[in-house]
């Protein structure tokens, strides 16, 4: 097995800066189950649903963006910390966040982005494991 530069682990804690919601145009890729549970949750606590929160891009299905670039379920509290409006139903591809395979490609591109991201490279350190275990995720 080809090692990996990460295989000693990485470590990530979120900040709740939002840069990973926010910015540059994107695709937050979301499946059937996970609309099923994004619409769940708007109606279970009173959220307005967004009739467009969700465009179709050829047979897949992407949250849409402000046109600032923040994901529509983006909020900022009071004390400027990012929440996300549906949480405890994000799509896997936000979970999966910073492990992703394009930033798990080499060293270079993940510490590009984490001149942008506080979280990553402090906090919990995870194991090389659980890292691949995202990336398998962030394939499907």
């Amino acid at each position: 097995m080809e090692s990996k530069w990460y295989e000693e682990g990485l470590k990530f804690s979120c900040k709740q800066c939002g840069n990973c919601c926010s910015g540059q145009p994107g695709y937050v890729w979301v499946s059937p189950q996970e609309i099923e549970s994004i619409e769940n949750h708007l109606q279970d606590n009173d959220i307005p649903h967004y009739s467009r929160y969700l465009r179709r891009i050829g047979q897949r299905f992407s949250l849409v963006e402000r046109d600032n670039g923040d994901c529509i379920f983006l909020r900022r509290g009071e004390d400027g910390l990012a929440l996300c409006a549906i949480n405890k139903v994000k799509p896997q591809q936000c979970k999966a966040w910073p492990f992703w395979n394009d930033l798990l490609e080499n060293k270079k591109s993940w510490d590009e982005e984490a001149s942008k991201c506080p979280g990553m490279n402090s906090g919990r350190l995870y194991s090389f494991t659980e890292i691949e275990d995202f990336r398998k995720q962030d394939q499907d």
